[in-house]
């Protein structure tokens, strides 16, 4: 799955495990670059726990993305 988006973009992100995340995209990083050879995405989160705080994850764990307007 491809989960290219440019910082800056307001995105919810619907995990395999069904959790669910809104945030900010802070960057990308390609498969190339990843010590696990997936692309990753670091997010700042806008609400919950996890508010104000980079998460990042792999195109593995995610089920879905959606652009947030």
């Amino acid at each position: 799955m491809d989960i290219f988006y440019d910082s800056g973009v307001k995105i919810k992100v619907t995990f395999t495990d069904d959790q669910t995340l809104v945030g900010i995209v802070d960057h990308w990083t390609s498969a190339n670059d990843s010590e696990d050879g997936v692309q990753e995405l670091t997010i700042k989160p806008t609400e919950g726990k996890l508010k104000d705080q980079l998460v990042n994850f792999n195109e593995n764990e995610v089920s879905t993305i959606e652009v947030i307007k």
